[in-house]
């Protein structure tokens, strides 16, 4: 064997594989982001749960009204609400309650006399919340059970029930079925949707890029057959083969946890673990993934028939792989419970339809929004492929020009801006920097961390202009407006700003804060406050609507411009400045700011009403929370953050934001020549 030949052969191969834009990202850049970014977005939904969960009331049903549970709950009143027990167990089923508690008879009068009191506890381990609930309560009787203790043991008593005067028996009302079943469905939702997208992801390649390669899809386009009735026959062939793996994978996993299950209960468990499944269940559960197998199916098809290659199909379709992973699993998430609202999220709604249908429940309303929307979306996704089959330029795509050189910088040309996929590499690139920087910088000073997150965003956005050649000019969009739009500009900041601030507070009502956070906040503000107004406004005001600015209003909507509608590229880039906070508590009014942002961006033609706009809101917020108590002496805005504004101050922020709005110059009209 020449050793010369094996370099020639493995440079060859080494450029064949690193030659195309599209392997190297799929190989190299998307392995690199979309794992953090899939990370992130679990993290960022786990602790929304988890702080709604923390703070949400549990209601709990009194089976024994003789005795009233008040000093139990003495230390967390607003966290447990006592309610009659009529009709307990079904609305414990119902989620109408959250657990029942009942205490023994003569409970407090045994506890004050030396002797054990017992308390018995109802919930439903199926339902996370209840779950919580349950923990909940025993904390709070292990504290009344400790100072019970301490107040026996100064007594010197030698009874042997000061040793545990109270006693917890919690009950898990579900079946040891609906356990199990709970416990799988967690799993197997996820399981299956992948399998489901895999048997599509196959058949879709090898209908489509297979063909192409194999020479074979110009004898078939040539048939008698339309170009409908060719996509439709691929079309069932996809679905057949998404069905039949899905279908496979359940039953083997069905089959081999029941053996598992029953496994364990031989082995002499303490509790052996039951596995039931009623074929009614079952059915649906099939049903719902008719739909889903029928959406993979389209998307497969449309995706794939792009590619020239079996190989390059590949790589197309690995992306979509890995986004559906995230969806997929909300399933595991704790806290995430099917509702209407999550029945129409795609992915995710069969998800949890899985779980919910393996624990034993039947939510008609669910099951049809569930089928419904995901047919809707399939049916979408057929109509695209039928589009993709009657371009030309997609079925006889030839090799484009490959010249590409990842160490090459192109050469920067004047007025040339982002490209889409430029701008969503972009996105996913910031969302992992500031996620990486801000859990580096924990424990810093708000100066210093202000100042390091800043730093990483602006040094992304001039590293970003070098490396792909683009205009700063163009691609931030640094153009003079007339001098009419700073007017509009301030007043429609103004009025944004309180509608953002009812938004948080409605947000607020629905998913509190947690005052771990809240500290944090107030710990900025005091951080900040002592440097002085000039300097604090520089650093919580001027320097984020800078950076942050040229990022999303910059770089990102000016390469959208071109290429999409003004509302999809202002929509998409707000999204991202509302993830870039990684504040879940803050997304909507975030999200919303971005929207007026891009609105005064887009409109002028020029990024500083955005910087301008920007600053307005960051110090009219901190302005407020230096002068918090001048404020509120007026009623103008309330002291707890979960109430609301009074609406003669909501009124006033829409007038002034359709007033800004209604007074700023078309776009043609405010650039200065």
């Amino acid at each position: 064997m020449a050793a010369s030949r094996c370099r020639i052969v493995f440079k060859k191969e080494l450029l064949d594989l690193f030659r195309d834009r599209r392997t190297v990202m799929v190989m190299v850049v998307l392995p690199l982001l979309l794992y953090p970014l899939l990370m992130i977005g679990v993290m960022q939904i786990t602790m929304l749960q988890a702080g709604k969960m923390r703070e949400q009331t549990a209601v709990v049903a009194l089976l024994s009204p003789e005795e009233t549970p008040s000093s139990l709950f003495a230390s967390d009143t607003s966290k447990v609400e006592i309610t009659d027990s009529t009709n307990w167990k079904e609305k414990l089923a119902k989620s109408e309650i959250d657990a029942a508690l009942s205490l023994s008879k003569g409970f407090f009068d045994s506890v004050r006399a030396g002797k054990s009191g017992e308390i018995t506890l109802h919930y439903l381990s199926t339902r996370d919340f209840s779950e919580t609930v349950r923990r909940r309560i025993e904390t709070l009787v292990e504290k009344f059970s400790d100072s019970q203790m301490k107040l026996r043991l100064a007594t010197l008593s030698l009874d042997s029930s000061f040793i545990e005067p109270v006693i917890v028996n919690a009950q898990d009302e579900a079946t040891q079925e609906q356990q199990s079943g709970s416990m799988l469905g967690r799993i197997l939702g996820y399981i299956l949707i992948l399998m489901t997208l895999t048997g599509a992801f196959q058949a879709a390649i090898d209908l489509t890029a297979g063909e192409k390669e194999r020479g074979t899809l110009e004898t078939l386009l040539v048939s008698p057959a339309t170009r409908e009735e060719i996509v439709m026959g691929k079309f069932y062939a996809t679905v057949t083969g998404a069905l039949i793996s899905a279908t496979l994978n359940l039953v083997s996993m069905g089959v081999t946890m029941a053996y598992v299950f029953n496994l364990v209960g031989e082995r002499g468990a303490q509790a052996s673990i039951a596995f039931s499944v009623s074929p009614w269940s079952l059915m649906l559960l099939l049903l719902t993934l008719l739909p889903l197998a029928v959406l993979f199916s389209g998307v497969c098809l449309a995706v794939a028939v792009t590619a020239r290659t079996y190989k390059e199909g590949q790589s197309l379709m690995t992306p979509m792989m890995m986004v559906s992973i995230l969806p997929a699993m909300v399933s595991m998430i704790p806290g995430v419970e099917l509702s209407p609202l999550m029945a129409l999220v795609p992915i995710a709604n069969v998800s949890l339809m899985t779980k919910t249908l393996l624990s034993g429940e039947t939510p008609w309303l669910e099951i049809f929004l569930t089928i419904g929307s995901t047919a809707a979306l399939a049916w979408l996704s057929l109509r695209w492929v039928i589009a993709q089959f009657h371009s030309e330029s997609v079925l006889f795509r030839h090799a484009e020009d490959i010249r590409w050189n990842p160490f090459h910088m192109p050469k920067r040309r004047a007025g040339r801006r982002l490209t889409s996929e430029s701008v969503i590499l972009l996105a996913a690139v910031s969302i992992v920097v500031i996620a990486v920087v801000g859990a580096m910088q924990s424990g810093d000073s708000a100066v210093r961390s202000i100042v390091t997150m800043q730093a990483a965003i602006a040094v992304l956005s001039v590293v970003w202009i070098r490396r792909g050649g683009y205009d700063p000019k163009a691609a931030f969009g640094w153009v003079m407006p007339s001098n009419r739009v700073w007017l509009p500009t301030i007043i429609s900041l103004c009025g944004a700003w309180i509608i953002t601030i009812e938004l948080a507070s409605i947000q607020h009502l629905f998913i509190p804060f947690p005052e771990d956070l809240l500290k944090d906040f107030t710990k900025l503000f005091e951080d900040l406050s002592v440097l002085g107004l000039p300097q604090s406004l520089f650093f919580i005001a001027l320097l984020p609507a800078v950076v942050e600015e040229h990022l999303c209003r910059g770089l990102m909507l000016r390469g959208l411009e071109n290429n999409t509608g003004k509302w999809t590229a202002i929509i998409a880039v707000s999204l991202v400045f509302a993830f870039l906070h990684m504040n879940p508590y803050r997304l909507i009014p975030t999200f919303v700011l971005g929207i007026v942002l891009g609105h005064l961006a887009w409109e002028t033609g020029s990024l500083f009403p955005a910087i301008l706009g920007h600053f307005i809101n960051n110090a009219l917020s901190f302005l407020v929370q230096e002068h918090v108590e001048w404020i509120e002496s007026l009623g103008l805005f309330p002291t707890d953050e979960s109430a609301l504004l009074p609406w003669q101050v909501v009124l006033a922020g829409m007038v002034l934001l359709a007033l800004g709005l209604r007074l700023l110059p078309k776009r043609e009209a405010v650039i200065e020549d």
